[in-house]
C-alpha cells in the first residue's frame, strides 16, 4: 500500500473511532451505561453494530477508549494553561480556572462518566481508576496534581509556610468537587466558583513574612 493511502486510511479510522467515541458519550449521558447498547450507540453514528466492533472489538475496550478521550481532552485544555505561566502562583491559578472550566464545559462527559463510574465494572480485574491510562496518559497526568506547583511556590520564596501534602489534597477535591455541582444543576456558574477557590487558597498559600 502506497504511504499516502496508508496515512488516508490511518486518518479515516481514526475520525471514525473519535466519532464512536463522541456518540457514545452521548449515548451514556443520555440513557445511562446499562441501556447503552453497542446497537444504539452504532444505531447514532449510522453505522452498522459490526462497524463498532471492527473498531474496539469490545464493549470494555470503547469504555477504555472513553475515559482515554476524557483525559486527553482535560490535559488539552489544563496543561497548556499551566505550562504558559512562569510564577507558581500563575500556575496554580492557572490549574484551578482551567480545570473547572472544563468540568463546567463538559457536563455531558461527566454525566457520561458518572454513570460508568456507578456501575461498570472492568474486566480482568482492573479497577476502574486504571480505565485510560496508556503511559503517555499517566506521565502527562502530573499536570493535574498541585503538589509539585505548592512544593514550588514555597522552595522559590512565593509562598508562605503551610502543609503542602494536606493543601494539595484539599485543593484536588475542592476542584473535583464541582463536578457534582454542575451536574445537578445545568445552569450553574463555574467560572464564579473558580475564582472563590483562587480567593480562598490565595490566602491559604499565603505570603512569606
Amino acid at each position: 500500500m502506497p504511504p499516502t493511502q496508508a496515512r488516508q486510511e490511518s486518518f479515516t479510522r481514526s475520525a471514525r473511532k473519535a466519532q464512536i467515541v463522541a456518540a457514545a458519550i452521548d449515548v451514556i449521558a443520555e440513557v445511562g451505561f446499562a441501556h447503552a447498547s453497542i446497537r444504539k450507540i452504532a444505531d447514532r453514528v449510522g453505522i452498522a453494530m459490526s462497524a463498532v466492533l471492527y473498531h474496539f472489538g469490545t464493549k470494555d475496550n470503547l469504555v477504555d477508549a472513553i475515559v482515554e478521550h476524557m483525559y486527553r481532552t482535560m490535559l488539552a485544555q489544563v496543561a497548556p494553561a499551566v505550562q504558559t505561566e512562569t510564577t507558581a502562583i500563575g500556575k496554580l491559578n492557572a490549574y484551578i480556572r482551567s480545570s473547572i472550566n472544563y468540568f463546567g464545559t463538559h457536563r455531558v462527559a461527566l454525566k457520561a462518566l458518572a454513570s460508568l463510574g456507578t456501575i461498570y465494572v472492568p474486566s480482568g480485574g482492573r479497577r476502574f481508576e486504571e480505565l485510560g491510562l496508556n503511559p503517555d496518559i499517566a506521565e502527562q497526568l502530573a499536570v493535574l496534581d498541585p503538589t509539585p506547583i505548592l512544593v514550588a511556590g514555597q522552595r522559590d520564596g512565593e509562598f508562605g509556610d503551610f502543609p503542602v501534602q494536606s493543601t494539595a489534597v484539599a485543593l484536588r477535591g475542592a476542584v473535583n468537587g464541582v463536578v457534582e455541582k454542575v451536574l445537578r444543576e445545568p445552569g450553574y456558574e463555574a467560572g464564579g466558583y473558580a475564582e472563590d477557590l483562587i480567593e480562598i487558597f490565595g490566602r491559604i498559600i499565603g505570603r512569606p513574612s
